[in-house]
């Protein structure tokens, strides 16, 4: 259980960074979408292998080994997170039975920056099991 507890907890933290920095990139410095989420992720993606590697799995693995697999979890589960982006920005730009909503999510955010979020959620279930299963597997 405390196992779960501090993956959640990182997960969290892992959010919020790659969030804001989505947040500051794309919405406030109106930055392109997909370099504004790969700039996201990868400042969030840096924080989860540190305090995974350290804190939660307490990893005594070959480093090398356990970089090059978390690489390509990363990338892996990133490029399923830019599936769904893509897709996520496109419904809700273009799909004429998704207006409503859209108007109402554009009161508050752009809705692009609110299919990085539906992306997101996507990228923490992939990469949660990746990583579990495969990266800091004892």
């Amino acid at each position: 259980m405390k196992h779960f507890i501090k993956y959640n907890a990182i997960g969290v933290m892992n959010t919020l960074i790659t969030l804001a920095a989505v947040w500051i990139l794309h919405q406030v410095l109106d930055w392109n979408l997909e370099l504004s989420n790969f700039l996201g992720f990868v400042a969030g993606g840096l924080n989860s292998y540190i305090m995974n590697r350290i804190w939660n799995f307490k990893s005594t693995n070959k480093k090398r080994t356990e970089v090059v697999r978390f690489i390509i979890v990363f990338l892996c589960s990133y490029g399923i997170n830019l599936l769904v982006l893509e897709g996520s920005a496109h419904v809700l730009t273009n799909a004429s039975w998704c207006e409503g909503f859209t108007a109402f999510i554009s009161r508050f955010m752009k809705p692009t920056y609110f299919a990085n979020i539906i992306a997101n959620v996507v990228y923490v279930l992939v990469s949660f099991t990746l990583y579990k299963k495969w990266v800091f597997k004892k």
